[in-house]
């Protein structure tokens, strides 16, 4: 599954919104130093497509891009780490991209999408030889009330996951289990793993969901509820 995702950045001395790729995915899509790449905004993004054809007027192809809302970008930077895509503008934020934007690109040869992705939103990109895969970590996780050693219930349904804290009047850990096992959920704790905090997604879980260790999925989360579903493109825009 071809995909990355990001925050939009800002540029330091004119704060316009920015878009930044990196890595050699670049060169395997085509994305060079030198070749000419079109950006033009779209419905909820904006889409970076490769012009492989020959440009007979250059003045009459920026005038036509432009005349969409767009830019023509003149290849990718080499830096020391790799292959660097990096542009900013308005054309950004005709796409409704502004600074602080969570977004999700979708890649394949010669092209380049970017959708924003809702509020309160997090992507999950599965990797098959790392444990972590099923986890959520991060200390965003503390601030909405997941903190180490609270407890939650885990439920499981077709398509969604969902993590909800227990606090509720249920006063001890037996009570709980009971509680889960009546209402077919799994009991998790938070973990603290080298001073990141984490959440373990039972086994059970996941393959009642449905979802598979190559599936990316996206967290929606508000104060002790998070909800996990696989990540449906059609209605992001692609």
């Amino acid at each position: 599954m071809n995909i990355y995702v990001q925050y939009i950045s800002r540029t330091r001395t004119t704060a316009r919104p920015q878009i930044r790729f990196f890595g050699e995915w670049l060169a395997e899509i085509g994305f060079t130093p030198g070749v000419l790449i079109q950006l033009l905004p779209e419905p909820n993004g904006v889409v970076f497509q490769l012009y492989n054809e020959i440009v007979q007027k250059y003045s009459d192809f920026l005038k036509e891009t432009q005349a969409k809302g767009g830019k023509i970008i003149h290849g990718c930077y080499e830096y020391e780490h790799g292959l660097h895509l990096i542009t900013s503008g308005e054309c950004i934020r005709a796409g409704g991209l502004e600074f602080g934007d969570f977004c999700i690109a979708r890649y394949d040869y010669g092209i380049i999408r970017v959708r924003k992705l809702p509020p309160r939103t997090k992507v999950i990109i599965p990797k098959l030889k790392n444990p972590k895969s099923r986890m959520l970590c991060g200390n965003w996780l503390t601030e909405i009330g997941f903190v180490p050693d609270a407890i939650m219930t885990v439920s499981a349904e077709p398509g969604k996951i969902t993590l909800s804290l227990r606090n509720n009047g249920i006063e001890n850990y037996a009570g709980l289990v009971k509680y889960a096992r009546a209402n077919n959920m799994r009991v998790v704790q938070v973990m603290k793993k080298t001073k990141l905090i984490c959440i373990a997604i039972p086994d059970l879980c996941l393959n009642k969901a449905g979802f598979t260790m190559e599936d990316p999925f996206y967290t929606q989360y508000d104060h002790g509820v998070i909800t996990l579903s696989k990540l449906d493109f059609e209605a992001l825009g692609f």
